[in-house]
């Protein structure tokens, strides 16, 4: 791939910020990066409406105001985390879109084995639906799908590239985990391997993995009208998941959405994931349960519900 400069243009704080385009020699998703955003979501968001053709992805080093599942808000420091938002158009009416989330977690895990030779399952995998976890439940990143109009989707990734992970009073955030730095994934390596590479060039071949990944998944999943099982993607993805046979907590979340009060959390083992990407879950006492929208929480091993 070869990298061409746009002229400086401003971003969403009003600030001037380098911006290069990542153009690949071939087909393929142009790069935009970028700077300092308010969070890449909003930022590809605009260029959407500004005219940029999708697909497309966008970068920036330092986000103000990220947000993650669940409403949740964060920051993203300058140069600590990867931050990249995936714009789709697809053909598939939101209804048969439901595997898109999962199938970005695994285009995730498929980069991140690629560049860094990561091993699912072993060093990695995803928390139903698509956190990205270490094996042992530490957190390295997660992802957000959002629609835009009646075709674009946006599919936002962000991974904690160089820790300790710190909250605004400087205190290690709990359960996170990095790929660079003490007590990182990859926090030194070889010579000459990308464990050893400068961080901002380890960013920029994971971006393009990511890109390349995405493209493949959705691509799968587009020529298979939203079919998770006929894609292939129903069976990597139960392989990949470390929910699946976890004993777990799921939160309801459905009945806030109608302005009622919050379920009462409850227990269980899970089990698979069914053909359209929901959680099948032994409710204690109940039986079979299809999660498809909750927050899951893993038990340890020994931890009481």
């Amino acid at each position: 791939m070869t990298s061409t400069a746009d002229p400086a243009e401003p971003d969403s704080s009003g600030s001037r910020d380098s911006a290069a385009v990542q153009r690949p020699a071939g087909p393929g998703p142009v790069i935009l990066r970028r700077g300092t955003v308010t969070s890449t979501q909003d930022e590809a968001a605009r260029r959407l409406r500004d005219g940029q053709e999708p697909p497309f992805a966008l970068t920036a080093r330092r986000q103000t105001a990220g947000r993650g599942r669940l409403g949740r808000a964060f920051a993203s420091p300058q140069g600590s985390s990867l931050s990249l938002t995936y714009v789709h158009r697809s053909g598939l009416a939101p209804a048969h879109r439901g595997w898109i989330p999962l199938a970005a977690g695994l285009a995730a895990v498929t980069a991140l084995g690629e560049v860094l030779g990561l091993r699912a399952t072993q060093e990695i995998g995803l928390k139903w639906p698509n956190d990205l976890h270490t094996a042992d439940g530490q957190k390295l990143g997660g992802i957000l799908v959002e629609g835009r109009g009646a075709q674009a989707v946006l599919v936002g990734i962000g991974l904690n590239l160089r820790g300790p992970v710190r909250q605004q009073d400087g205190a290690v955030v709990p359960g996170a985990a990095w790929l660079r730095g003490e007590g990182g994934l990859r926090p030194t390596g070889d010579a000459g391997r990308p464990d050893d590479l400068p961080d901002e060039e380890l960013r920029e071949r994971l971006e393009r993995a990511l890109v390349r990944a995405l493209a493949q998944e959705l691509d799968r999943l587009e020529s298979t009208g939203g079919d998770g099982v006929r894609s292939g993607i129903r069976d990597r993805y139960t392989m990949t998941c470390l929910t699946v046979g976890r004993h777990m907590r799921v939160d309801p979340l459905g009945d806030l959405d109608t302005g009622g009060e919050r379920s009462s959390s409850w227990y269980g083992l899970a089990r698979t994931v069914d053909d359209h990407g929901r959680l099948v879950v032994d409710r204690e006492g109940v039986g079979q349960v299809a999660v498809d929208v909750g927050d899951v929480r893993h038990l340890r091993l020994g931890q009481s519900p």
